[in-house]
């Protein structure tokens, strides 16, 4: 805003002080019993302007206003002088205000000029009066009109400099503010980022079933990208396929399977790197008819594991064209790194537990592992009348490893997939899980006749089941020994405990 716009506000009010100031002059003249001055029509006109003055002030436009104000603050002060005292009145001073506003108005010349006009007003009264007394107060006012004139006109163009560097200032925060909004954007964006990297690493590291987990991924890539849908494939190591594990979009009613090699998505995991697509309508190979197929126009895909070692791909797609920034590369690829580690941590739990409770020679369970599921699954029968039974095999077998994993391997085969089989000290030991007396001689028939068919050894069999009177584990097991003792002496090599 102009600094002389600025300042018609303050003049409006300084006027309304300097008619305060006659009427109040006047006054007290009348109660001085002294003579009235005649100021009544200048004051009239000036009051009746700065009734109006208060709407002129949003409306001006040019410094015509201002040299009117001027001329009239000029007869109305001199008026006021004229009539308390002439060149002796104190009211001369109201004359600085005029000067200090001209400084504002018409700059450093016009304020000048304006001096000099007051004291050839004050020169012509002097002479017109030829009072020679009036001399001194002229050589007083006189130069003190030129001088305020000067002082006002300097410290006006001094403000107006320091206006011109602060408008500098304003113009060059202003040209920084988009810079400072686009860092703002980014940090925002990195925060965010670090933020979602943090709560999936939280949420991940919670025992949940792995396909929640990276239904969880899924959820917050969608959320943190903005885009429409997003799938998980991982590699099948049974079939060599890449199968979709984890997925959202609401046109995804079936994802197909991908061979490695095959197609967009099995060419990005042999290829082993990060694709990004801005529009998939121009590319015109085979390989994108699977995008032409769901809708999508863009889409970013980040392989899964090393790459000596491709486990899968996370691909994530918008309807609608889009420039995937580096940041959601960066953001995607770390996901995939945090996907990748639990894959392998899952697999290498896997390993140790399987490792923790069979037993490497035979490939059976370990005899440890079968002793605490028999305390465990015991316990259960008891607890809610489940029937169990527990069988061990003796066979006269020579010291070879190689035929002990052969007959585990019988054993295993006809047995159900709950059932545990183990083997320790020249004895298999099968504990049949909801299995009770009247079922258990089919599963032993069975067993038996395999193994003579298929090694030709001749198995000695001892049972024990439950219900029976066993009230611990450590009995059951000692009921199946005896039972295995007397099975040396029975016709049919197979005797059952009496419960």
């Amino acid at each position: 805003m102009d600094l002389s716009k600025r300042v018609f506000p303050v003049a409006w009010k300084v006027r309304w002080l300097i008619i305060a100031l006659a009427i109040l002059s006047v006054v007290l003249i009348a109660k001085e019993n002294a003579t009235k001055p005649e100021i009544f029509i200048p004051l009239l006109i000036i009051t009746f302007y700065n009734l109006i003055a208060n709407f002129l002030y949003k409306k001006i436009t040019t410094f015509r206003i201002c040299y009117l104000e001027s001329m009239l603050d000029i007869f109305f002060v001199s008026s006021l002088i004229a009539s308390t005292g002439g060149i002796k009145s104190p009211f001369y001073l109201f004359y600085f205000l005029i000067l200090i506003f001209a400084a504002c108005y018409y700059r450093t010349k016009g304020a000048i000029i304006l001096g000099f006009v007051i004291s050839f007003i004050y020169l012509l009264v002097f002479f017109i009066s030829k009072d020679i007394s009036l001399f001194p107060y002229l050589l007083i006012r006189i130069p003190l009109f030129v001088v305020m004139a000067g002082m006002g006109s300097v410290l006006v163009s001094e403000t107006m400099l320091c206006e011109e560097a602060l408008e500098d200032e304003r113009q060059q925060a202003k040209i920084l503010q988009p810079q400072l909004q686009s860092t703002m954007y980014e940090l925002n964006m990195e925060s965010k980022r670090l933020q979602e990297l943090c709560s999936i690493s939280l949420k991940m590291d919670e025992e949940l079933p792995f396909k929640k987990r990276l239904d969880y991924i899924i959820q917050e890539i969608m959320g943190f990208l903005k885009t429409d849908i997003n799938i998980i494939f991982l590699l099948n190591p049974e079939t060599g396929r890449l199968e979709p594990v984890a997925s959202s979009g609401k046109s995804l009613v079936s994802i197909p399977q991908f061979k490695i090699g095959e197609g967009f998505v099995g060419g990005a995991v042999k290829e082993g790197k990060t694709i990004i697509i801005n529009d998939v309508y121009m590319k015109d190979e085979s390989n994108y008819s699977f995008f032409k197929e769901i809708k999508l126009l863009s889409a970013i895909s980040v392989c899964l594991g090393l790459p000596d070692s491709r486990e899968g791909l996370i691909l994530c797609g918008s309807y609608a064209k889009r420039r995937f920034s580096d940041k959601e590369k960066i953001f995607l690829e770390l996901i995939s790194n945090v996907v990748s580690l639990h894959l392998k941590n899952d697999r290498f739990y896997e390993e140790i537990n399987r490792l923790s409770i069979t037993d490497n020679e035979t490939a059976l369970f370990a005899y440890s592992f079968f002793e605490n599921k028999l305390k465990e699954e015991f316990a259960r029968s008891m607890r809610i009348l489940r029937p169990l039974s527990l069988i061990i095999i003796k066979l006269e077998l020579p010291s070879n490893l190689s035929e002990i994993q052969k007959i585990g391997l019988i054993i295993n085969s006809q047995t159900r997939a709950d059932d545990i089989v183990s083997y320790n000290d020249g004895r298999f030991y099968i504990l049949a899980l909801r299995t009770g007396r009247n079922k258990i001689m089919i599963l032993v028939d069975r067993i038996k006749r395999e193994i003579e068919a298929k090694t030709g050894y001749f198995p000695v069999i001892g049972i024990s089941s439950y219900p029976s009177s066993e009230t611990s584990h450590i009995e059951f097991l000692r009921s199946a020994n005896s039972a295995l003792a007397s099975a040396f002496k029975h016709k049919d090599r197979v005797v059952i405990a009496n419960g």
